[in-house]
C-alpha cells in the first residue's frame, strides 16, 4: 500500500514538472520611441501587440526610434542595441528588433537565435516592404502595424517546419512554399529541467518497483534457458539483403542571396549571431 502511495505521489511530481511556465516576461520595453514619431496611444497599442507575439511566439519582438545612428552602420546599430540592452527569449537570445533611423531614412531588421531562421532574407525584405509605404507616407504607427501583422505568417511557417522563403525558387519568381530545409527547434531552460525531473521520477519509480520483484534472479547466459542437446546448428551462412543510399541536393547561388535562401548570418560586436537586412524609406 505504501508502495503504491509512493509511485502515486513520483507521478505527480512529473506531472507537475511537465506544466512549469517556459519563461517569465522581462521588463523591457518591446517599443522604444527615441525618435518621438508615436503618440502614447500609438505606442501602447504596438507594446500590446508585441507583448502578445513575444508570449504566443517566444521571441522578442522589438521596435526601435532613432534620430542618428551615431556614426554606426544600421546593421551594427541594430545588432548592438538588442544584446547591449538585454533582449532575447530563451538560451538562443530569440527575437528581432526593427530599427527606424530617421537621420539617413535607414529601416534594418535584426534577428538572432531561433528567429534567424523564422524569418529569411526573403522574409526580412518582404516584412519591410509591408512597412514601406506608411513609413514613406509619414504614418509610422500604420506601417509598424503592418509589420507587426505580417509576422504570424512566417512564425507560423517556421513552427510548422516549413519556413517561408522565396529565394527557394530558382527561376527567379518568389513563392510561399516549401524548401530543403534544417529546421531548428526551440530550445528552453525549463523543458530540459522538467524533463531532467521527470526522468529522475521514473528512475525512481522503477527502482522501487524492481526492489519488489525479488522473486526472480537474472542468469548470466542464454544457455540457461534451452533444454541440453536440443539446440543444433546444423549450417550457415552471410547473406547481403539491401543497402540505402542517402543523397542531399547541394544548394545554389542565386543572385547573391546566402545559399539560393535561408538567412545570411553575421556577428554583432559582442560576438553574438544575427541576421537581417534593411534599406531605405
Amino acid at each position: 500500500m505504501k508502495r503504491n502511495i509512493f509511485s502515486l505521489l513520483l507521478c505527480l511530481l512529473l506531472l507537475a514538472a511537465l506544466v512549469l511556465p517556459v519563461s517569465a516576461a522581462p521588463d523591457l520595453p518591446m517599443v522604444v520611441d527615441n525618435a518621438g514619431l508615436l503618440s502614447d496611444a500609438e505606442r501602447n497599442a504596438l507594446k500590446e501587440k508585441a507583448q502578445s507575439l513575444r508570449t504566443e511566439y517566444e521571441m522578442d519582438v522589438v521596435i526601435l526610434t532613432v534620430d542618428s545612428l551615431e556614426g554606426k552602420t544600421p546593421q551594427d546599430y541594430a545588432d548592438d542595441y538588442y544584446d547591449d540592452n538585454g533582449y532575447g527569449y530563451g538560451e538562443d537570445y530569440s527575437g528581432l528588433l526593427f530599427l527606424l533611423a530617421m537621420e539617413e531614412r535607414d529601416w534594418y531588421i535584426s534577428t538572432c537565435g531561433d528567429t534567424i531562421y523564422a524569418i529569411t532574407d526573403y522574409g526580412v525584405q518582404k516584412l519591410g516592404e509591408a512597412a514601406l509605404s506608411g513609413l514613406s507616407a509619414g504614418a509610422y504607427y500604420e506601417a509598424f502595424d503592418a509589420y507587426l501583422n505580417a509576422l504570424p505568417s512566417y512564425l507560423n511557417a517556421f513552427q510548422s517546419g516549413h519556413p517561408i522563403d522565396g529565394y527557394a525558387d530558382y527561376s527567379g519568381d518568389y513563392y510561399h512554399g516549401e524548401r530543403d530545409t534544417v529546421v531548428h527547434y526551440r530550445r528552453s531552460p525549463n523543458l530540459l529541467i522538467s524533463i531532467l525531473i521527470g526522468l529522475v521520477a521514473a528512475g525512481v519509480t522503477v527502482g522501487v518497483m524492481a526492489v519488489s520483484m525479488n522473486s526472480k534472479r537474472p542468469q548470466r547466459s542464454a544457455s540457461s534457458y534451452l533444454k541440453a542437446g536440443s539446440f543444433r546448428l546444423r549450417t550457415h551462412q552471410d547473406l547481403f539483403l539491401y543497402s540505402n543510399v542517402s543523397k542531399t541536393r547541394r544548394q545554389e547561388n542565386n543572385g547573391g542571396h546566402s545559399g539560393g535562401g535561408g538567412s545570411s548570418v553575421h556577428h554583432s560586436s559582442g560576438g553574438r549571431s544575427h541576421g537581417g537586412g534593411g534599406g531605405k524609406f
